[in-house]
């Protein structure tokens, strides 16, 4: 029979047992006569025997499970067999005499046969098994048998004739060559019925199986081992493992898959940044701010998806991860109440918008450049060029003042003349430079009054308008003109002042002197 048409029946079999195992036969005896089926062909394909093992129960995965497992102990028994008989060839190479050479030989080969043969019994055990279970056994022997292949073992015991044509050494090395190369190959079968075990205890996990010491064991005896006393077996390992279709083969094409999903990842997400930029830009109309969030969100989100897709092409289970983060995240949130109290208000100041990248700005004790927002924080550029990151809680729960806001601002200033000055000479002197300066708008007209007689001065405000970009220079161009324009017209500034009055009192007066006067006797 074919593998096709064998796989179908086999397939067909498994079901109709499920069936029958579910209908008739009664709990008691399922318990006690349950039989491993997917074993009945050990080199099944991984993503068919994930079929095949989800609708089974617990108890019938946990039979799958100790077939795989003898399995894999048989198989890691037989590595263990072929090492060891490595290092009794490397006994005979080495050995003094022919006799103990050839001791050395004998027992590497009975080593060899003796683990080979138990594991061709255990694989034979748990197939004729798992073909009686699914009552497959008897088209199969319909279809007869193949013969079986000869043994690829081609050293043997040393014999006269051997040892007549060829010392005990040589064939001692010809025998190692060939447990090396077995080395490599029984590796890459010891991987394959290791994932085929795991695919068995990860579904086995879900329907709530232990299966802590099944990994355990797999984990011990999974990968390549590396015997640096012996450097030719070291390097016939690494150069085999490496051009092994389980070992190098398959963790290269893993890494390859790992890099280009990385790169399609990347790239889908700046597609889709771009995309959304785009329709956010001339559909929605959001600030500047949302725009470079929501697309930054979006990138995150993405890339973070592609790199979980990536670590399961390195075979890494991100399960655990993802369960780990779930339970962990109460906690995390308790531990990030500050956090999420800015999350909060970050979201606030991205509805309502008090501001925008490159406006200035007058919140949370800062004054500044917007440059850049998270939901977290704000990053302000001050105007001597610091980087000052303020909570958004900071500001949202503070005033906010837009300086830059509107197109056009007023420029307030005052200027102080001394008392005995022309005041009205002054607001003419400080209209004439207001209405000089390119950069003075016309609309709305500048303002020039004497506004307050202060202690000190006679106090004029000069209120001119300009545009937002403009009022640094108009402030400091006015300021310069009008004071260049009072000193040539000999109007004074004056700075605080106190008049003291001091009265000359005889010291037998006894006229009481006036408040806050001190005299000196």
């Amino acid at each position: 029979m074919t593998d096709r048409r064998f796989w179908l029946v086999a397939l067909i079999g498994f079901t109709l047992v499920g069936r029958v195992d579910a209908q008739d036969a009664p709990p008691a005896e399922q318990e006690t006569e349950i039989q491993p089926v997917t074993t009945v062909n050990p080199d099944v394909p991984v993503d068919q025997l994930r079929i095949m093992v989800k609708p089974l129960t617990k108890a019938e995965l946990e039979a799958e499970a100790d077939a795989w497992f003898n399995l894999l102990r048989a198989k890691a028994r037989q590595v263990a067999a072929v090492r060891l008989g490595v290092k009794k060839t490397n006994e005979a190479i080495s050995a003094d005499d022919n006799q103990a050479a050839e001791a050395s030989l004998s027992e590497a080969v009975a080593v060899r046969e003796t683990a080979e043969a138990r594991a061709e019994e255990t694989e034979q055990q748990l197939t004729e098994a798992a073909q009686e279970a699914l009552g497959v056994e008897d088209a199969v022997e319909a279809e007869g048998s193949p013969e079986e292949e000869p043994s690829t073992t081609t050293a043997t015991s040393p014999s006269d004739d051997t040892t007549e044509t060829a010392s005990v050494s040589d064939s001692a090395a010809s025998m190692r060559e060939e447990l090396l190369q077995d080395v490599t190959t029984l590796q890459d079968e010891r991987t394959a019925i290791a994932d085929r075990l795991e695919v068995v205890l990860d579904s086995l996990e879900l329907k709530g199986g232990d299966v802590e010491e099944y990994r355990t064991y797999a984990a011990a005896v999974s990968g390549i081992e590396v015997d640096t006393s012996d450097v030719a077996a070291a390097w016939s390992g690494i150069v085999g493992w490496m051009v092994s279709k389980e070992g190098g083969q398959r963790w290269g094409w893993n890494i390859g898959k790992f890099v280009l999903i990385l790169i399609v990842t990347y790239l889908l997400a700046k597609l889709l940044a771009n995309v959304v930029n785009w329709l956010l830009e001339r559909k929605v109309r959001l600030s500047q701010l949302a725009e470079k969030l929501i697309s930054r969100t979006i990138t995150n989100v993405v890339m973070l998806i592609g790199v979980a897709i990536a670590l399961t092409a390195l075979e890494i289970d991100i399960t655990p991860i993802l369960a780990a983060i779930g339970a962990t995240g109460l906690v995390v949130g308790l531990a990030l109440q500050g956090t999420l109290s800015n999350f909060a208000s970050g979201l606030m100041i991205l509805i309502n918008r008090p501001f925008d990248v490159g406006d200035v700005v007058n919140a949370g004790g800062v004054t500044g450049t917007v440059n850049e927002m998270n939901l977290v924080s704000t990053t302000f550029r001050t105007f001597d060029n610091q980087t000052i990151h303020v909570p958004n809680n900071e500001i949202w729960n503070n005033v906010i003042t837009n300086i830059t806001a509107n197109d056009t601002r007023r420029v307030d200033m005052e200027f102080g003349i001394g008392y005995d000055d022309d005041f009205e000479q002054a607001e003419n002197i400080i209209m004439e430079v207001v209405a000089g300066h390119e950069l003075v708008l016309e609309d709305p007209e500048p303002v020039v009054v004497t506004h307050a007689l202060a202690d000190s001065s006679v106090n004029i405000v000069c209120r001119p308008w300009a545009k937002t970009s403009d009022w640094w220079k108009v402030k400091t161009d006015v300021t310069r003109e009008v004071k260049r324009k009072f000193d040539d017209a000999g109007i004074s500034i004056p700075y605080p002042q106190q008049d003291i009055h001091v009265y000359n009192v005889d010291g037998s007066s006894d006229r009481p002197f006036p408040p806050g006067v001190a005299t000196t006797r």
